[in-house]
């Protein structure tokens, strides 16, 4: 009998509501003027992006944002909607409706609203200066305000994303995701934003209830959880009712990896995604406004994984939940002989 996991039968309204998510991740707290102080010039990237992170969590507003991404040859282009009021956001686009009010996520699929599991919180997410070397400069301006842009580079110098921070709020108003070639694989930048109360009200649906999350220390047998993907390190494992759910971080980029057991109807998948190989694993990506998705099954779990990181980024990490499991001579072989593989 053939099954198909939830993360993928339900990806269209995810695809949905990854649009407004990206938004959402745009939206930031006021930071103090002064608060670096003698702090170092990484420091003080670090700093800005931490302090974005704290998204919608201040101020009320009303904007409008032009999110583009890369999908193989093609540039797409969406315009998002966002209302901010008590916390509580809107995001809308092409008619679909995302509200999220932190601990819950509702989308609105044409005329049906799903409820979606949030990443459950737990762990310390690594600092972004471990991995990437972060400078600051002045940035843009967007939607008619001055900004700090924030640039974080590869280890070859090759720059992987660059924000801009409005120097006002410290709101995160534009944020552009590049290839190791340079081009923008995928971004974001208010076009309008008008800060104070707004005359809408934000009221998520009521009745409505996103799949439990209980975090866990160890995943049970048959899933595979490795404490880091590249330099992403496991933040989260949470056990939900039909499979585990891992969330990843290098402090820049995160990867959601979900794993449940059963076999891949590949006929069920939307369409719109591309089947590509991977250390001889078949998968099939989609680029999305937020990201890249990639669903495979191996050794009887099917795995659904998420990242916002550029594809280089992505492909690299996700090769440690591709590769087959190593005997133990193998890894002892690895160890005694790895010093003279030279070539």
């Amino acid at each position: 009998m053939t099954h198909l996991p939830r993360p993928v039968r339900n990806l269209r309204p995810v695809r949905r509501a990854l649009v407004g998510l990206l938004a959402l991740g745009a939206l930031a707290v006021a930071w103090p003027g002064g608060a670096f102080g003698t702090s170092s010039p990484s420091e003080q990237a670090q700093q800005l992006l931490e302090r974005t992170r704290q998204a919608a969590a201040t101020h009320d507003f009303s904007g409008l944002v032009t999110v583009t991404w890369r999908d193989g040859a093609t540039v797409r282009k969406a315009q998002v909607e966002v209302t901010d009021a008590g916390g509580v956001v809107e995001a809308r686009v092409n008619g679909d409706v995302v509200y999220d009010s932190g601990a819950r996520t509702y989308v609105k699929d044409g005329n049906r609203w799903t409820g979606i599991a949030v990443d459950p919180a737990a762990g310390e997410t690594p600092s972004a200066a471990t991995h990437w070397k972060l400078t600051t400069s002045p940035g843009p301006e967007v939607a008619g305000r001055s900004t700090t842009q924030v640039v974080a580079s590869r280890r070859d110098g090759t720059v992987a994303q660059r924000t801009a921070v409005d120097d006002a709020t410290g709101l995160l108003l534009q944020r552009e995701v590049l290839t190791k070639n340079g081009k923008v694989e995928r971004a974001l930048v208010f076009t309008e934003l008008d800060l104070g109360a707004t005359t809408t009200d934000v009221t998520a649906p009521a009745g409505l209830h996103a799949a439990q999350s209980s975090t866990i220390t160890t995943v049970p047998d048959g899933y595979v959880a490795p404490s880091t993907l590249g330099d992403a390190t496991l933040v989260t494992r949470a056990k939900q009712s039909d499979g585990v759910l891992l969330w990843y971080s290098d402090g820049l980029f995160s990867t959601s990896v979900f794993e449940q057991r059963g076999t891949l109807d590949w006929t069920a998948l939307p369409d719109g995604g591309t089947d590509t190989s991977m250390r001889g694993t078949t998968m099939r990506r989609y680029s999305e406004p937020s990201g890249t998705v990639l669903v495979w099954e191996r050794d009887g779990v099917v795995y659904t994984c998420v990242s916002d990181a550029p594809a280089d980024v992505f492909d690299a990490s996700v090769t440690a939940l591709t590769a087959p499991e190593r005997s133990s001579l193998e890894r002892i072989a690895d160890f005694v002989l790895g010093p003279f593989g030279w070539n």
